[in-house]
């Protein structure tokens, strides 16, 4: 009886282990082993394109056909999500990124803002902004919407408290926020991108 508890409370022990540490793993095999970025989807954004001569990352092209749907690509951490409209952050329930209500849209010369998601999916999920921290100035965002794509350069960031709506406010030209929570497993505060049009 003493061997059957022993086993049973090592086993316990192990599992409870493996719940703490199963939301880290993906950080891990990100250091290990970075993605290789991909697009499933037709861009100008190719290897002979003067577009990307000083982007850091190339990303493996698929050649699909452009998206009927509206969508946001981030290919160094494996992002392809639809881009969610609705008037509230349950919008993000079905699985996506939340255009924010009242900001421009990307066929508008202003800020496109959106939020996802960090910790609700991990990857291999492209529906996650987890590995968000991990993407550099000079990386590519690729926005499809509305059957045109829109390439944007990352140039910034920020970490907020989540009471900073200034981030949502107009601009003078076309800019694209996003923002996710942050640290991982917290809402205390907001880490930022902030993405430059490449035209």
């Amino acid at each position: 009886m003493g061997r059957g508890r022993r086993w049973l409370a090592g086993i316990l022990i192990i599992i409870g282990a493996g719940i703490i540490v199963y939301p880290f793993v993906p950080r891990l095999i990100y250091y290990l082993h970075h993605p290789t970025p991909t697009l499933p989807y037709v861009t100008r954004l190719t290897a002979n394109s003067a577009v990307i001569k000083d982007l850091p990352h190339l990303p493996t092209i698929e050649n699909k056909p452009v998206p009927k749907e509206n969508r946001l690509l981030i290919p160094t951490i494996g992002v392809n999500m639809p881009i969610l409209e609705g008037p509230n952050e349950r919008t993000l329930d079905r699985g996506g990124i939340w255009h924010i209500p009242g900001t421009a849209t990307p066929d508008q010369n202003g800020n496109f803002v959106v939020s996802g998601h960090r910790w609700q999916y991990l990857p291999p999920s492209s529906l996650t902004l987890y590995l968000l921290d991990k993407v550099k100035n000079g990386d590519p965002v690729i926005v499809y919407w509305r059957g045109l794509e829109y390439d944007y350069r990352i140039y910034g960031r920020a970490t907020i408290t989540p009471d900073r709506t200034d981030i949502q406010a107009p601009t003078n030209g076309p800019r694209l926020t996003i923002y996710t929570c942050t640290p991982l497993f917290s809402t205390k505060y907001r880490l930022v991108l902030f993405g430059q049009l490449i035209p």
